[in-house]
Order: C-alpha cells, then sequence, then structure tokens
C-alpha cells in the first residue's frame, strides 16, 4: 500500500511538473507578443543566428516542443523555408538541455549560502509571489506575469515532490531489477523514447530521471540509452504538429526526427565501442543529477557540433524520405504557390502600389487552381481514384490558405493612407479574392459528393451523365473565362461570362424537367436524383460567383456602382448588344439549344 501511495505521488509530482513547465511555457508565448515568431522569420539566411534564436527561444520558454510548434507552423504558411528551420531545431535541443541544468538545482541542500536558493526553499515564495500579483493585478498583462510566475513555482514544487518521493524507492527490488534491464542500449533507448512521446516532454523524462538518481541506484550505464532514447521521443510533438500540414512542415518534423536518431546511433556507436575496447571507470558508478544534466548537455551540442556543417544534406534526405506526390501536367506545385505568397512579404507601406500588384497576382494564382480543382472533379466522375480525390483537398488547402494570407495583408493595406484609386483597387481585391475561394469550395463539394456515390455505389443513367458533362464542359468555360477577365480586364469576357450563364440556366430549367419525368418514369431512383439535383446547384452557385466577380469587375472598369444583377444585365444589352447576340448565337449552337 505504502508503495502504490508513493507511485501515485511520484506521477502527482511529474503532473505538476508538465503543468508548470506547460503554463510557463504558454504565458512567456503570450507575453511575447508574436515576437517569438518575428525572431525566427528574421533568420532567413544566417544559419548561425537561426540556432542561436532557437536556443535563446526554448531557453525563454523552457520548451524545444513550443519552438518547433511554431516552426512547423511558419513552414506550413510559407513563411519560413525548410532549410533555414534546420539550425532553429539545433538550437532547441541544446535550449531544452538548460531545463536538467535548472532542476539539478533541487538537489542543492545544507546549511551553504547557494542553500538559500535551492528550489526547495525558493518554490513556496515564488508560489506565494505569483498568487498576490493574480489575485490583486487589474490588467491582463500582469495577470499573466503571474501566471508565468506560478508556472516557474510548479514547475520546482513537482520536481521536489519526486525527489522526496523517490527516496522511497531505493530499497525496491523490482525497481533494481527494471533499471538493470534498462542498461540494455536497445531496450533503454526504446525506454527513453516511449516515455517521452506518452508524456510529450523530454524535460519530463529528464526529470524522472533525476529524482530516481537520489535513490543511488540508477548508473551511467542505465542513464545514457535512455537520454538517447528520450531525444527521439520529444520528436512526437512536432509530427503531431505537421500531420495535417503541407509536405514542407511534414519535413521539418522529419528534419527534427533525422537530427535526433542520426545523433543517437552516433553517440551508441561511439559510446559502447570504447566502453568494449576499453570502458568507462565511472560506467557502473551511481550517477547524479547534476550527471544526467551534464550528459544531456554534452548529447545535444555535440551532435549539432556534428551535424551543423550538414544542413544541406538534411534537407536533401526529408526532400528524398518526404516526396511531392506525383503531380498532373495542370496541378499546382506547392512550391509555385509558395512563390507567389513570398510576393506578400514585402513591407506594405514601403510602395502600396506594389503590394496590390502583388495581391493581384496572388489572387489570379487562386482563381488558375480554383479553375484546375473544378476540372479535376469531372475526372473523378469518370473514374473515382482515391489518390486524385486526395489531391482535390490540398488543392482546396492551398486556396485557403493563399486566401488567409491575402486577406491579412489587404487589410493592412487599407490601414495606410491610399489614394482612392488605390482604395477601391483593395476592395475590388477583397471581393474577388472572397469569389474564388467560394469558387474552390463548391469544387471540393463535388468531389466530396462524388465520393460519396463511389461509397454508396450511386449510379447515374447514361442520360444523366451525359447532362451533368454538358453542365461541367459550359461551367468549366465560364471559370476560365472570369480568371482571364480578372487577369486582363478585357471587357469582352464580361459579356461572354453572361452569354454562358443564360445557357447555363437554360439547360439546367430543362435537365431539372426532364429529371421529373424520369423519376415519375421509374428510369431514375430517388438516391441518384438527389445526386443529380446537387450537380446541378453546385453548377448554378459556381455561375453565381463568376457573375459576381464579372459585375464587380464591370463596375471597377466603367468606375460605376451598380449594385443590382437587373442593373447589370441591363448595361451589358444597352452597351455591348451585338456582342451579346453574337456569343449567345454562337454557344446556343454550340451546346444544342
Amino acid at each position: 500500500m505504502d508503495i502504490a501511495l508513493s507511485v501515485i505521488k511520484m506521477f502527482g509530482g511529474l503532473a505538476l511538473l508538465i503543468y508548470g513547465m506547460k503554463l510557463l511555457s504558454s504565458q512567456l508565448k503570450k507575453l511575447s507578443g508574436g515576437k517569438f515568431e518575428k525572431s525566427l522569420v528574421s533568420v532567413t539566411n544566417n544559419p548561425f543566428k537561426g540556432l542561436l534564436v532557437g536556443f535563446l527561444i526554448t531557453v525563454a520558454t523552457q520548451s524545444s516542443a513550443t519552438t518547433t510548434v511554431i516552426v512547423v507552423s511558419l513552414v506550413n504558411s510559407g513563411i519560413l523555408q525548410l532549410r533555414s528551420s534546420i539550425p532553429i531545431i539545433m538550437g532547441a535541443n541544446i535550449g531544452t538541455t538548460i531545463n536538467s541544468q535548472v532542476l539539478r538545482l533541487t538537489a542543492i541542500n545544507g546549511n551553504s549560502i547557494v542553500s538559500l536558493i535551492s528550489p526547495a526553499n525558493l518554490a513556496p515564495i515564488i508560489l506565494i509571489i505569483g498568487i498576490i500579483i493574480m489575485e490583486r493585478a487589474k490588467k491582463q498583462k500582469t495577470k499573466d506575469i503571474g501566471q508565468l510566475i506560478m508556472g516557474l513555482g510548479i514547475l520546482f514544487t513537482g520536481m521536489i515532490t519526486m525527489v522526496g518521493v523517490a527516496s522511497s524507492f531505493s530499497d525496491l527490488p523490482i525497481l533494481s531489477t527494471i533499471l538493470q534491464k534498462l542498461s540494455n542500449p536497445v531496450l533503454g533507448v526504446l525506454a527513453g523514447a516511449i516515455v517521452t512521446a506518452i508524456v510529450q516532454s523530454s524535460a519530463a523524462t529528464i526529470g524522472i530521471l533525476q529524482a530516481l538518481s537520489t535513490t543511488g541506484i540508477i548508473t551511467y550505464a542505465t542513464t545514457i540509452p535512455i537520454i538517447l532514447g528520450q531525444n527521439i521521443g520529444t520528436c512526437i510533438t512536432s509530427i503531431l504538429a505537421s500531420a495535417s500540414g503541407s509536405k514542407n512542415a511534414k519535413r521539418v518534423a522529419a528534419v527534427h526526427l533525422y537530427f535526433n536518431l542520426i545523433g543517437t546511433i552516433l553517440f551508441l556507436a561511439i559510446i559502447y565501442t570504447y566502453q568494449s575496447l576499453i570502458g568507462f571507470a565511472f560506467w557502473n558508478s551511481a550517477v547524479d543529477m547534476g550527471g544526467i544534466a551534464n550528459f544531456h548537455t554534452v548529447f545535444n551540442i555535440a551532435s549539432t557540433i556534428v551535424l551543423f556543417p550538414f544542413i544541406p544534406a538534411l534537407e536533401k534526405l526529408t526532400m528524398i524520405t518526404v516526396r511531392d506526390k506525383k503531380k498532373d501536367d495542370e496541378d499546382v506545385n506547392e512550391d509555385e504557390y509558395i512563390g507567389y505568397l513570398n510576393k506578400l512579404d514585402n513591407k506594405v507601406e514601403e510602395i502600396p502600389s506594389i503590394s496590390i500588384s502583388n495581391s493581384a497576382s496572388v489572387i489570379g494564382c487562386m482563381g488558375e487552381i480554383a479553375a484546375r480543382n473544378f476540372k479535376k472533379t469531372k475526372d473523378l466522375l469518370i473514374k473515382f481514384d482515391s489518390e486524385k480525390f486526395e489531391r482535390v483537398h490540398e488543392r482546396e488547402d492551398i486556396i485557403d490558405k493563399m486566401e488567409e494570407k491575402v486577406t491579412k495583408y489587404l487589410v493592412d493595406l487599407g490601414e495606410l493612407n491610399l489614394t482612392a484609386e488605390e482604395n477601391t483597387s483593395i476592395t475590388l481585391l477583397m471581393k474577388v479574392e472572397s469569389e474564388f475561394e467560394k469558387i474552390g469550395d463548391y469544387s471540393y463539394r463535388l468531389s466530396k459528393n462524388i465520393e460519396n456515390m463511389n461509397e454508396k455505389e450511386i449510379k447515374l443513367s447514361q442520360t444523366a451523365i451525359d447532362e451533368v458533362n454538358l453542365m461541367y464542359l459550359i461551367t468549366m468555360q465560364a471559370i476560365t473565362k472570369t480568371v482571364k477577365l480578372f487577369k486582363t480586364k478585357n471587357e469582352d469576357y464580361i459579356v461572354e461570362i453572361a452569354a454562358l450563364k443564360e445557357i447555363a440556366d437554360v439547360k439546367k430549367d430543362k435537365y431539372r424537367e426532364d429529371h421529373i419525368k424520369r423519376l415519375k418514369n421509374g428510369k431514375c431512383n430517388v438516391e441518384s436524383g438527389i445526386v443529380f439535383l446537387e450537380f446541378l446547384t453546385v453548377f448554378e452557385k459556381i455561375f453565381e460567383h463568376c457573375i459576381n466577380i464579372s459585375m464587380e469587375l464591370s463596375n471597377y472598369l466603367k468606375k460605376d456602382s451598380i449594385m443590382t444583377k437587373q442593373g447589370y444585365y441591363k448595361r451589358l444589352y444597352e452597351e455591348q448588344p451585338k456582342l451579346l447576340k453574337d456569343k449567345l448565337n454562337e454557344y446556343s449552337l454550340m451546346y444544342d439549344i
């Protein structure tokens, strides 16, 4: 019973340690006001600076996980390049060793002056100061400082609890047996990796080791493989953070894993070769808190020194193992869209006209990707392919990311002291990029509709397939001309889009009537009928967004502000009746009306 209670107290101390670290990390990140992210972005072309910034941010936040997650996010958004992230990861690995050096202070005891600053004496004082600040503070920033101080106090309290409880484990035969087994390098590395992956904190694993070292039964032979293993296990945080991200975000997680894996293999080879040939005098000696902290620090610094010159090789290794999927000829390359986004990295206030032009090129790219995605959904209808469906999803994510970044950029631009023409351009761009994003959404909705058909084995009649295919052609033509209209500002496209809309409306009404007849005659079941109507609805919605873009461009080019579609069509019929009539006749013959 006493042992069970001690184990519970041990895990309670661990919980306090982890919570204290997370609270300290989150409050520091909040108080930084985005400065951590800005610091990481500033290191693009200087690997030594990247190493230093990664180290300092990790020391400040007491969490390498925080640094790596921020790096994954910045790379995922295209703000930070893959190669620039590698030295930051290395710096974070060195920075996390400061945790173990701080935790070793809990071993200070006796009557020396130094013992006065030991965590055992400082922890209650820190907690009291933190709670007083939190309770008396009126400003949120002051409360955040109080929570930060509380985090530090909780961290120390957790470690003190673990150290206090660990002493009762010294006479346990089962613990000695387990630790003896873990002196096997393979088992030790696995144990360190698994425990760290579970708690998602290398500092917590080191803290457990340091607490158990107070029993006097842990040797260097046991400790070394566990410490090496925890460096591998800590990579789980960046892997999870990158799971839903871009290929480059996944490559950042791979860099983190490769760096620690290669370092571990090198150290294992060197240490155990030397041990087998010559032998370390301290190998079977008891290790203390300081010994654990020092080995942890030496390992990460040495790994960085050895692998720092091979940053390009690490990048190449991740590019080989985390490959881009094979793309179609008309597909979009991730580097291509990141290249467009990089156009928005300049300061908006420097040359607003160039910033507006760059925004327009990004929005044009959004329109092209939306058009490609719509075209690829038709391929899914012909023959469903899960990999092609996944690529439709990936392109939709790209459109969303572009829309998010360009919106923020345009909002920042709009806050400047601009000319009336520049303000009008920004208004147009914000409206158009929203419409292109919605076209992308409906294209993805079509792919989900087709996926649902495939899963439920719903079949359309050949007549319905022919009608859907024709609507695909008309709608695709409208999207293509809408993108061209935005990029060229050629007013003829406005007329062509309007003519295509009238043809599409005629076809849509006819197909709905024919569909009702097929249902009445039993030639179509209800389930496939619902799917067919969903296709028509999506085509109709996409056309509405094409017309919205066309109307906004028409207003912009005419320096007018017609707010209704009726007024828009009236202007078309009044200003370009011949061209509109010619296009209606052309499309009527083309689509058999």
